[in-house]
């Protein structure tokens, strides 16, 4: 009887495995869209923020598609926010229901004079820009803002500074993003594209990020004090070319980081789990896709400690500059809990 429990544990692995290689296009078209921010929204809509992408300049304007069928099927891509300006890297949160805070880069191509803008929205499809945020620093360079929020409803905020000061940064709000502390709290120097998760139920944060040129290596910090993140970085991927790092918090309090890895001359998506941060498991490859590009992993986290929504930027074939958001309405993040339950 045990062997046969075993064994239809394997047919429900293999199962889920094929339903979670089911990929389906949010938009399509000849565009470069690039960079979802995702969220499903208290009305039980999700959301997503891309960057549209100027061929010619790869300026950036922002774009909204909607869905409220489950991520079926999604609204026509709109422009949200759309300027002669560069904006790009949206961060999108929920502050309260049907209220909206958008957050991303915007400047011309001299990077002094990127900034990080607000933008607000009560009905999570047009949003009103609200300007620049001020983080305490004399001169532009700020980009890359990743936002999340916490259950008493402050926000924390990972960005990345050009130029004077160069390095990745953390800040804090306590009114949905309208004024910020302005201490300049470094997470690492000589570092890009920062992400941030925080863990309720111990404050534990978890950072991670990029260092190097031609190829990148991903690191990760924690902390309990988001003033101090002065603790040693441990690898995390610091063989081949890894890009784009985004953790997250699992409903059982698991960590997994989502990034892409260079498979040849394109690159795949990958993830990591960690029960505490500092011990990661091997990296599973969600994506082995030698005729296209897959980029900037962003993953929804719902009710489920197995298992997320993942969306990210697809160019196929791979060069072609014709990146679409992409999505995979199940990617498994803990088979353990499958075997784990045939084991007594």
């Amino acid at each position: 009887m045990r062997d046969v429990f075993r064994a239809m544990a394997v047919v429900t692995m293999l199962s889920v495995a094929a339903f979670a290689n089911a990929q389906q296009h949010v938009t399509s078209g000849d565009e470069i869209d690039y960079q979802p921010a995702i969220l499903k929204a208290s009305d039980g809509a999700r959301v997503v923020v891309f960057e549209r992408l100027d061929a010619s300049s790869f300026f950036g304007d922002l774009w909204i598609t909607r869905s409220t069928d489950g991520g079926d099927t999604w609204s026509a891509p709109a422009a949200i926010i759309a300027t002669g300006a560069n904006e790009r890297h949206p961060a999108l949160v929920e502050t309260a229901p049907s209220q909206f805070t958008l957050f991303y880069l915007k400047g011309q191509s001299a990077s002094t004079s990127f900034r990080i803008f607000r933008a607000t929205s009560g009905d999570g499809t047009s949003f009103a820009e609200q300007g620049q945020i001020d983080l305490g620093w004399a001169t532009g360079g700020e980009i890359n803002p990743h936002v999340i929020r916490h259950a008493d409803g402050t926000l924390t905020m990972s960005y990345q500074r050009l130029g004077s000061g160069a390095g990745v940064y953390v800040a804090e709000s306590s009114d949905d993003g309208v004024t910020w502390d302005t201490l300049k709290t470094q997470i690492a120097a000589s570092a890009q594209l920062p992400r941030i998760a925080f863990r309720e139920s111990d404050g534990l944060y978890l950072a991670t990020y990029q260092t190097g040129g031609t190829s990148l290596h991903l690191h990760v910090k924690t902390t309990t004090d988001v003033r101090d993140w002065s603790a040693d970085a441990r690898d995390f991927a610091a063989t081949g070319n890894n890009h784009d790092s985004l953790p997250v918090v699992m409903p059982d309090d698991a960590f997994v980081v989502f990034y892409i890895r260079a498979a040849g001359s394109q690159f795949d998506v990958a993830f990591r789990r960690s029960l505490d941060g500092i011990d990661w498991a091997d990296p599973v490859a969600v994506t082995d896709t030698p005729d296209a590009d897959d980029v900037e992993p962003h993953p929804l986290v719902g009710d489920s400690a197995v298992s997320v929504e993942l969306y990210w930027g697809r160019d196929e074939p791979a060069g072609s500059l014709t990146h679409d958001i992409v999505r995979e309405a199940r990617v498994v993040v803990n088979d353990s809990i499958f075997a784990d339950s045939f084991e007594s």
